[in-house]
């Protein structure tokens, strides 16, 4: 989220559909970040958190349905150019 929403925020980030997915994009690819997490846990984990997917499950939706979120991220500056998290806030 940009500075001002961060500033703002209580518990609700408000955001909207394709934020809502690149969030979940990003939240599989720092799983890998997490010692005995990694993505496939994480990916296990939001399902049964019962987060859902159009493709049915979380590594469906990464693998085959996910280039609007990994879009969103790109657009946003928030990957680098391997496509990996560059640990930077939106702006």
């Amino acid at each position: 989220m940009d500075r001002q929403r961060r500033e703002n925020l209580d518990t609700n980030a408000e955001g909207d559909y394709d934020e809502e997915n690149a969030v979940c994009y990003l939240q599989i690819l720092l799983a890998d970040e997490i010692p005995e997490m990694g993505r496939l846990k994480m990916m296990s984990d939001m399902d049964e958190w019962g987060y859902t997917f159009r493709l049915g499950s979380a590594k469906n939706w990464f693998e085959k349905d996910a280039e609007d979120a990994l879009e969103w991220l790109i657009a946003f500056h928030l990957l680098d150019s391997s496509n990996q998290p560059n640990y930077q806030l939106r702006q």
